[in-house]
């Protein structure tokens, strides 16, 4: 109870292949899909801190100091060699990869060929350095 084949139709042992795509935008693809995550998963983070509420006066003096020293025209950022001078001048020596992990819990990326940072990610990468109590 076959069909009989029909004389028309050519006979095929593999499909036809697929058409090609190509993908216009895909950084704007992956940005908007990132965003969309982020959205979703915001009520699962930990609410923002100010730096002020991590250090006491004290050591955000100290802070601001050592950010200072390296950062002597006060325009407010800092690279990555100054930003290892700045660890210095609180007694802190962070391995590049201790470094790494820092940077990235502040959204900072070091590997960037002309990366600065700003007091804030200076600050917070000290918190995520220091040692907990």
């Amino acid at each position: 109870s076959e069909m009989e084949p029909d004389p028309n139709v050519p006979a095929s042992e593999q499909p036809e292949p697929l058409p090609k795509l190509c993908v216009l935008s895909p950084d704007t693809i992956l940005a908007t899909e990132l965003k969309r995550i982020r959205m979703e998963r915001a009520h699962h983070r930990a609410p923002r801190v100010t730096v002020d509420d991590h250090f006491t006066q004290e050591e955000l003096d100290a802070l601001h100091v050592a950010f200072s020293r390296v950062d002597p025209e006060e325009q407010g950022v800092i690279n990555m060699d100054q930003l290892r001078e700045a660890f210095a001048h609180i007694g802190m020596d962070p391995a590049y990869d201790e470094l790494e992990g820092a940077l990235a819990s502040v959204h900072a990326d070091p590997s960037l060929p002309h990366a600065v940072f700003t007091f804030a990610d200076f600050a917070q990468a000290c918190d995520y350095l220091s040692p907990v109590e």
